[in-house]
């Protein structure tokens, strides 16, 4: 695995790590508030939380398909997908 793979492929752990923590504070929330709105950032949450482990998944098992060309526009989309997270559960947490 190339070293840009490997750093998509961390930053996609990261992103779980994330997905969980949040997916755990919206089913609490949801379960004390009873919104839509609520439920939908759950559904939301676990959508990408589906996303980014079958991303770690694929990264592992198929790292031999990977064009070289591929590598860095995949990494740049995964690094916006950690920032937004990490908003999202900065925000999510104040």
């Amino acid at each position: 695995m190339t070293p840009l793979m490997q750093l998509n492929f961390w930053l996609a752990v990261v992103n779980v790590i994330l997905l969980l923590y949040l997916a755990i504070v919206h089913v609490k929330m949801a379960r004390s508030v009873k919104s839509s709105f609520t439920l939908g950032l759950l559904l939301f949450v676990l959508v990408f939380l589906v996303h980014n482990l079958l991303a770690t998944y694929f990264y592992l098992t198929m790292r031999a398909l990977y064009a070289p060309g591929t590598e860095l526009p995949v990494l740049v989309i995964t690094a916006i997908e950690t920032i937004a997270f990490t908003i999202f559960a900065w925000i999510t947490r104040q």
